[in-house]
């Protein structure tokens, strides 16, 4: 319950935090990791993911990370 409270703390200061919190930086970062990554790289390529889709205004989704990943090939 304790951790449920602090996300939602962080939820309604978001103006003053405009980046993705951390337990969904984590949850993203799990797919490189699981992938073999070493957990800093995944970690940051999770957070950059989170700032795309924000910036961009896209779902956090496997289809958009896709896109992502597609998009910095070119």
């Amino acid at each position: 319950m304790e951790g449920r409270i602090n996300r939602l703390e962080r939820e309604w200061d978001y103006l003053a935090h405009r980046g993705p919190d951390p337990e969904t930086v984590e949850l993203w970062a799990r797919l490189w990791i699981e992938a073999g990554l070493e957990e800093s790289r995944a970690m940051a390529l999770a957070l950059e993911f989170l700032e795309y889709c924000q910036a961009t205004g896209q779902d956090r989704s496997m289809f958009t990370l896709g896109k992502w990943e597609r998009g910095k090939e070119d």
